[in-house]
Order: structure tokens, then sequence, then C-alpha cells
């Protein structure tokens, strides 16, 4: 998580994500967070550096994030630019509300960039990563940018209008990356999986009852990202609780 650990583990959908990895027996997911006046970032779990694990994935809320993405990468001697990284360096992919409306950012820092929800993306992530790992790059993105969702920017080339506005785009792999979501929220229950002091929530234990909304509020991002509105059906939720 691109930010410190209160923030971070007060997101419930960054823990989402951390079970949801972790359910597979073949894939360890350790987190990590940007503390302040942090000189090496090392994983909560095994005290691991950044450059030690073979995929770094950022989980992006907030657009103020990205300058802490590249201070993380630029810790721990991973290359800040993608074209300056081959297959001997981690594969760098993010994800998350900013990166679902707007990828374009990052897409000179990122391999890949995940754009929307990860229960519907990640298990033909989790195939391709296992089985591409290791090998050639580009042989591992070019099947990364065939998995529904996933954008590679490697593929694409864009072009901007003075204003700042997409001109052009110009495309070696899929168009448009789609949106992914999931129809059935009950599929994935959702609730806190670290309790600790140190979060927004410290006395509570959170459970996602419903994802998306309905009332379209112009200035809501997570309002759009997570459309269409969905919610966890009752009895699910009883035996969450």
């Amino acid at each position: 998580y691109p930010n410190r650990y209160y923030v971070g583990m007060s997101s419930l959908g960054f823990q989402a994500v951390y079970r949801l990895l972790n359910s597979y027996q073949d894939v360890v997911c350790e987190r990590t967070f940007v503390e302040v006046g942090q000189v090496e970032i090392l994983s909560v779990e095994s005290q691991r550096p950044l450059d030690d694990f073979a995929v770094i994935a950022f989980s992006v809320s907030f657009e103020p994030d990205y300058f802490n993405i590249v201070a993380a990468l630029e810790s721990a001697g991973v290359p800040t630019l993608a074209a300056h990284r081959d297959s001997k360096q981690p594969l760098v992919i993010a994800g998350g509300p900013c990166v679902t409306a707007n990828p374009e950012p990052l897409a000179s820092i990122c391999d890949a960039l995940v754009i929307g929800e990860a229960e519907a993306i990640v298990p033909a992530l989790v195939e391709t990563l296992r089985d591409g790992v290791g090998g050639e790059r580009d042989d591992l993105l070019a099947a990364l940018a065939r998995i529904p969702g996933v954008y590679v920017p490697k593929f694409y080339d864009v072009e901007y209008a003075g204003d700042g506005t997409v001109a052009r785009i110009e495309s070696r792999a899929q168009l448009p990356v789609v949106r992914q979501w999931t129809p059935d929220l009950d599929r994935f229950p959702t609730s806190s999986v670290v309790l600790t002091e140190d979060t927004e929530f410290n006395d509570a234990y959170l459970i996602e009852a419903a994802r998306g909304c309905g009332r379209g509020c112009r200035f809501c991002l997570a309002g759009f990202c997570f459309l269409p509105k969905r919610e966890r059906s009752l009895g699910v939720l009883l035996e969450e609780a």
C-alpha cells in the first residue's frame, strides 16, 4: 500500500485483495507500506525488501500516493520506469479506484494496470503470473495483455492534444480494455482479515454489505468505479458477522 500502515490497514479493499491472493496455495502475498522517514521498505510478514519479490502490486485509492509509488520503487533500487526494467526485476502492477478511473498517470511506471474489481481478474492474473514469472518479460506482458481488464501500456501508443486530452490511441493489443466486475458478491466474503488497533476503525470488524451506489453523485469516484450497485444477501452477512 503506497501510504502509512495506519491508512492502508484502514482499507477494506486492500485487505480483501490480500485475502484473495493468499487463498491460492501456491501464492504468498505479503504487505508493505510507505512510512514517513522510512529508509528501506520491508514486508510485514517476512521482513523482505521489495526487490526480493517476483511481483510488486500497488493498491491505489488516492492520487497523491502516486509519489509514494515512485519513492517505494526508488528505495528498493527498482527502476522507476517500466521501460528500464527487465526479467531480472520485479513485475510492477497497480489497481484500485484511481487506476480504474484513469490509469494513464501510472502508465510509464507500471508494467500492467488492473481495470476493475480484483475478484473478476485475479484468477486469470494468478494463472498467467504462475506460468510466466521467471521467463521472458515480453512474453509475460503479452500474456497479461490478453486478460480481460488488464492494461499493458507497452502495447499502446497514446498521443495527447494541446489541452491534455487523449487525441489518438494506437494499439498492438486488445482495445478497449473493459472494466471487469463480479455480479455475485456472495461468492467473495469481504471483511476484516487482520485486526489491529493501528487503524481508523480500531474497535470495529468491517464487513462489506454492498458495493457500488445508484445515486450517481458526480464528485464520487467510488460510485462510478463500482457500478452497478450490488448487495450481499442477508444470510451471507449474518454468517460473516
